[in-house]
């Protein structure tokens, strides 16, 4: 098990700290991130009052008795109620302990703690969770060369890291002409042919080692971009790297070269959100209508299928409009990204992202609104309160009821 979550701890005593620092070198928390805070639950009501509840805490407390139940109680008011709470205490009472779970603490260890005692609750803790879940694989096509699906898709990567605060991987599936090394400015040390050379011990570990981190929440599985790469993909690889790849990040982001091969029809079939990207003229119109109506076959009305204009007004006198598309294809563009050569020209030599180069572009805009429109995060207020149920939820009652 590879645990890809994040983890704040609020500690008391050295040992804890040691315990929860010498964590970060765990490959069981290879993909999470770990926070140690000194201060205890004190510490943790402050933190929490102004900062979103991680999906699991580590609070510490030398209090007994009433004390200690006021000081949960307090948490419990500040912590979201589908977070997982680990308990550090000075009791060593098994009565305590049952009334602690019962109350919705998720363990509940008796300092001082050894690093050991906090992965083994940790992982008895997830084990029945999904946090091995799949990320959500979203695949970028451009149905014609040149329409500029690939440096969307790298924008709309980082984009929905600063979005959501969650991790994102770009896997360059163009063996021969990737673009994701340079327009992330990166040069890659390793790339997806050392994945093929490895592809039948392939693990998250390993992959891990081809990863660029262009910060710490994105990651990009870099292209070759050599024509003596001597690999190509095959439904097989393919399956084989998505499979990995999709446990690693909350978002998956398939750049996926403008061919037809088996594989590219199953990575399109598969991914949570398909994005066609068109240029707004007749060529792309009949592309468009060929994919839409063969992958609607495969994919399903069940899963999205987005077409998203690119270079809108690069040649305005022959742009055909939305209407002309939603008329051919009964399928309205979702969203039209203008033309601006400076803006994306400005990106690409100075190695930055849009939103790094070019801000107030209206461009810029569009990738930050198509990322959202992608990300399935958008929910209305009272959908994430009805999910889970667990953690703290029933000390949540027990203070309210105090009240």
């Amino acid at each position: 098990m590879i645990l890809r979550i994040p983890i704040a701890a609020f500690l008391l005593s050295e040992e804890s700290v040691a315990a929860v620092e010498a964590m970060k070198e765990d490959r069981v928390f290879l993909r999470s991130r770990i926070e140690t805070h000194e201060g205890g639950i004190d510490r943790a009501l402050a933190y929490l009052a102004e900062n979103k509840t991680p999906p699991l805490l580590i609070v510490e407390s030398k209090a007994q008795g009433d004390a200690l139940f006021d000081q949960l109680g307090g948490l419990a008011d500040v912590c979201a109620p589908d977070t997982f709470v680990l308990l550090i205490g000075a009791e060593n009472d098994i009565a305590l302990y049952r009334n602690l779970i019962g109350l919705g603490i998720s363990d509940y260890l008796v300092g001082p703690v050894t690093v050991d005692a906090l992965k083994n609750s940790i992982v008895n803790i997830f084990k029945d969770e999904d946090m091995e879940r799949s990320g959500r694989v979203i695949a970028f096509f451009g149905v014609a060369g040149g329409v500029g699906s690939s440096v969307i898709a790298h924008n709309v990567a980082y984009e929905l890291t600063k979005a959501y605060e969650e991790d994102a991987i770009v896997v360059d599936m163009d063996i021969f002409c990737g673009t994701a090394a340079l327009n992330f400015n990166m040069q890659p040390r390793q790339t997806i042919a050392d994945v093929f050379a490895n592809i039948n011990r392939l693990d998250e570990s390993l992959l891990h080692q081809y990863l660029m981190e262009f910060d710490d929440r994105t990651s990009v599985l870099a292209s070759p971009a050599s024509l003596s790469a001597g690999i190509q993909f095959t439904a097989e690889s393919y399956a084989a790297i998505i499979k990995v790849v999709k446990v690693m990040a909350e978002f998956i982001i398939l750049d996926i070269p403008h061919i037809w091969e088996p594989w590219v029809r199953e990575a399109l079939t598969e991914a949570d959100d398909m994005v066609l990207v068109t240029r707004p003229d007749l060529t792309n119109l009949r592309n468009a209508k060929n994919m839409i109506e063969f992958m609607g076959a495969v994919r399903g009305s069940d899963v999205p299928t987005r077409l998203v204009f690119n270079q809108v007004g690069a040649a305005k006198k022959a742009d055909l409009s939305g209407k002309d598309f939603k008329d051919a294809l009964a399928l309205e563009p979702a969203l039209s990204i203008p033309y601006d050569p400076d803006g994306f020209g400005k990106a690409l030599n100075t190695g930055a992202l849009m939103s790094k180069a070019s801000a107030k572009s209206k461009a810029t805009a569009a990738i930050i609104e198509l990322a959202k429109l992608i990300s399935a995060r958008e929910k209305g207020e009272g959908e994430e309160e009805e999910k889970g149920k667990k953690g703290l939820m029933n000390l949540f009652k027990k203070s309210k009821k105090k009240k």
